[in-house]
């Protein structure tokens, strides 16, 4: 609103390139690709930029008088371009004499990329969900409105007998952002303590009855073992003796009605 733009659009963030902008528009009105897209979209360059495009979400300043020639319907008398609505809306900002302009100087939102055209409302979900993931990578989760009335979650653990989750103690961030993320997608899990690597010397090592192969090399790298890949292996080798030891399944249920 500080700008004091007629349009300006706050830049949205997604999962790829994609956003709420164009940098460059053909004769007939559809998407051209620019260089000029890419360091605004990565925010290399920050600020406010005029663009042929905005879409999605932005902001309409009524106050000003131009602004009552801006529609997406019906298309401007010299419109001869294919009936798609954001492109006649911007067209008819172009007629009025009025510019777009997108601004990143902030991260202001985020959206998820466009769906092909035959997809159901489950892979709308899907998306929206993904999208939702990403973001809480580097961020807290977001929280819906108040407004909204949402079905509690209901966790499961996907027709297994458990869900195991490797978690170094020192690393709660970790844990806290994997707990989110499962919670997200209603699953439930145990939480099982890894072996920590750096705390491995040669004589806890004896003492657990390991006995590194001498000359091993990995084949890989032409190294010995790690002492972080040896505390790997023995984390996922206690998960294998518990679930020895507590009779669980490594398979899927079949559904009743299979």
């Amino acid at each position: 609103m500080r700008e004091n733009k007629t349009i300006v659009a706050p830049m949205l963030e997604s999962r790829a390139a994609y956003s709420n902008f164009w940098c460059g528009m053909t004769s007939q009105g559809y998407y051209k690709r620019t260089p000029a897209y890419m360091p605004i979209r990565r925010r290399e360059r920050k600020g406010c930029f005029a663009v042929p495009m905005v879409h999605s979400t932005y902001l309409v300043d009524l106050r000003k008088a131009a602004s009552r020639e801006l529609a997406f319907y019906p298309p401007h008398p010299e419109y001869s371009w294919a009936l798609d609505d954001v492109i006649i809306f911007a067209y008819s900002a172009r007629m009025a004499d009025v510019q777009m302009y997108v601004c990143n100087k902030e991260t202001y939102g985020y959206f998820p990329v466009p769906m092909r055209s035959h997809a159901t409302l489950q892979d709308e979900a899907e998306s929206f969900l993904h999208t939702h993931l990403e973001i809480m990578v580097n961020n807290p989760p977001l929280e819906p409105s108040s407004i909204l009335s949402l079905t509690p979650k209901q966790s499961n653990k996907m027709g297994f007998d458990e869900v195991f989750m490797i978690n170094l103690v020192r690393r709660s961030d970790r844990r806290e952002r994997m707990l989110r993320t499962l919670n997200e997608m209603e699953l439930s899990c145990k939480v099982i303590a890894a072996v920590d690597g750096k705390a491995l010397n040669v004589s806890v090592i004896e003492s657990m009855g390991i006995k590194m192969l001498p000359g091993y090399k990995d084949p890989y790298h032409g190294r010995p073992l790690t002492k972080g890949e040896l505390g790997c292996f023995l984390s996922h080798y206690n998960i294998w003796k518990e679930v020895r030891h507590s009779n669980i399944k490594l398979h899927l249920h079949k559904a009743d009605n299979d």
